[in-house]
């Protein structure tokens, strides 16, 4: 109930509903105390009523104890059968025995509390009970007739007295008006004097506190709480002057902090910037002087194959010089070496392109056996030299794939080299090596998603350890641990841009291996590439050159 009602309501609604209490039963008990002695008054007029009645009777040697009633009272006398026997007697009448049938039959409730208060306490000489009769206070009194036999007393009747008493009605009267009266004035009194202490004790320092604090929140940090009440309130606002204090000095240090970000932001972005166009540069440095380097290489591997060949069939008459298989062996080694370089600035151009943004993609539908039976064809001369057996795994439900067939095969061919430089011979594990290729198609996760493939080529090499799976796919980082740091002899590009070109293809790549149990690298693509990759990739120079451009704007602001 007290929820959304503000301080003063709540104070005056809590204290005032107190003091109505405290007041009420501070004058209740004078006013139970004043009724009382009001009451007591008239029961000393009633014996002295009833004693004036029995006198007149004896001077006038009555036999029966019934005299004429007093002004405006009636008496009577009820003669005392037993105590429980005892009940009304018609007011006015003069003394009777009255039977035990007519007492029952006259019953009267106040004789008989009469009649038992005083057997319960024979020092009781009478009996009083006090009501209203409308506006009248009306008295019952009754007074005891004992009869002394033997040491012992008994109750043999009662002398009645019926009474209206205007004198104590007015007093009733007066004492319950004087009582309303005084409550009301003392009621109106406290609540002056408590809203009059309450205002300016306690409402007043709250609302110029919530003042400041409203201020404060609009963001006025020079205002400042001016209480001098000397009491805790006066406390609370300076606690609160110097939190403001503390306050504006933080919001200045961060203000001269924000300065200092704001001009190392500056030359940041001016930074970033001139890397981003030294890194464009390089790039385009990079992938033209990639492809500068493939013609003239491309010339001097053709023209080592043809001295090769050459060499070899001077090799091969009966007449040759042992020259000649020396000339053999150096032409090898440049070819071998002229198509690893080549291999080299391949890779290097095409992560160039890719850093670009100028990846082509030409989507077209791929039948996954055909595809993996040809890359096995490609790759089977090398595995054959290492005594590696492969083998296909490719269900009946394999579907035609709609995807880029160049960089596919690119990945795949990628793996399946790897697999064959890394997986170690028999003659060293004692076991046969093996490479498989496995092509399943994955349903979809949900309805929305797309259905797709994974392509894994799986070997039992010597595999990778948990903590370097991450790091192979970086770029130029290769492995260096055991066997394979004595297989090394690329440039640790391969796996980067297959991860590249895989998020080209709106796939991923998965790892799974362990050390000494093998590896399985893994291609997930969707059975349908959607057109928005390409569109992405060929967007992706602009959103380069919006950043750079947005970066420029930010650092001209500032």
């Amino acid at each position: 109930m007290l929820q959304g009602m503000s301080l003063a309501k709540k104070c005056l609604l809590v204290f005032g509903g107190a003091t109505v209490l405290i007041v009420l039963l501070a004058l209740v008990v004078p006013w139970m105390r004043m009724t009382y002695l009001i009451d007591e008054g008239q029961l000393e007029v009633s014996r002295q009523m009833v004693d004036t009645w029995q006198r007149v009777g004896e001077e006038q040697g009555r036999a029966s104890l019934v005299g004429p009633p007093l002004a405006g009272e009636s008496m009577r006398v009820v003669p005392r059968m037993m105590v429980e026997d005892i009940r009304e007697v018609r007011v006015g009448v003069e003394a009777r025995e009255i039977s035990r049938e007519q007492i029952v039959r006259e019953s009267d409730g106040f004789l008989g509390r009469a009649s038992a208060a005083l057997e319960l306490d024979t020092s009781l000489p009478d009996f009083q009970e006090a009501s209203w009769d409308g506006s009248q206070r009306e008295y019952r009194y009754a007074k005891g007739i004992w009869r002394v036999s033997e040491g012992s007393r008994r109750l043999v009747g009662l002398v009645e007295l019926q009474r209206r008493s205007v004198s104590a009605t007015r007093l009733l009267v007066l004492n319950t008006t004087f009582v309303f009266v005084a409550f009301a004035w003392i009621f109106l009194l406290a609540m002056v004097v408590f809203w009059f202490v309450t205002r300016r004790l306690v409402l007043q320092p709250v609302r110029e506190l919530n003042m400041t604090a409203q201020r404060v929140r609009e963001g006025n940090l020079n205002i400042r709480s001016e209480i001098r009440t000397g009491d805790e309130f006066e406390q609370l606002g300076e606690t609160l002057n110097s939190m403001l204090n503390d306050l504006q000095a933080s919001q200045d240090r961060l203000r001269g902090i924000n300065s200092a970000l704001d001009v190392k932001l500056h030359e940041l972005s001016e930074s970033n910037v001139a890397l981003y166009q030294a890194a464009k540069v390089k790039g385009e440095f990079l992938a033209s002087v990639s492809h500068e380097l493939r013609t003239p290489l491309n010339s001097i591997n053709g023209f080592a194959e043809l001295l090769l060949e050459v060499a070899k069939v001077d090799g091969e008459k009966p007449d040759a010089p042992a020259s000649v298989q020396k000339r053999i062996r150096y032409l090898e080694n440049i070819l071998t070496a002229g198509r690893g370089l080549l291999a080299l600035i391949n890779s290097l151009l095409e992560m160039a392109r890719i850093e670009a943004g100028k990846v082509d993609l030409r989507i077209e539908r791929v039948a996954l056996r055909e595809a993996c039976e040809g890359l096995l064809g490609l790759i089977s001369p090398q595995a054959n030299r290492k005594g590696i057996a492969l083998k296909l795994e490719a269900g009946d439900d394999v579907p035609i794939i709609k995807t880029d067939p160049r960089k596919f095969q690119q990945i795949i061919f990628n793996f399946l080299s790897n697999a064959v430089k890394f997986i170690q011979p028999l003659e060293k594990t004692g076991r046969e090596p093996i490479i498989t290729l496995r092509v399943e198609r994955l349903p979809a996760s949900s309805v929305d998603a797309s259905e797709r493939v994974r392509v894994s080529v799986i070997d039992n090499g010597p595999g990778i350890p948990a903590e370097q799976q991450d790091k192979i796919f970086e770029k130029f980082v290769q492995l260096d641990s055991g066997y394979t740091k004595e297989q090394q002899s690329g440039t640790g590009l391969g796996l980067a841009i297959c991860k590249d070109l895989a998020v080209v293809l709106q796939g991923e790549i998965q790892l799974v291996s362990d050390v000494g149990q093998g590896s399985m690298f893994s291609l997930i693509v969707p059975v349908a590439m959607t057109t928005d990759a390409g569109e992405a990739a060929e967007a992706s120079e602009e959103r380069r050159e919006a950043a750079i451009s947005e970066m420029r704007e930010r650092a001209g602001s500032r």
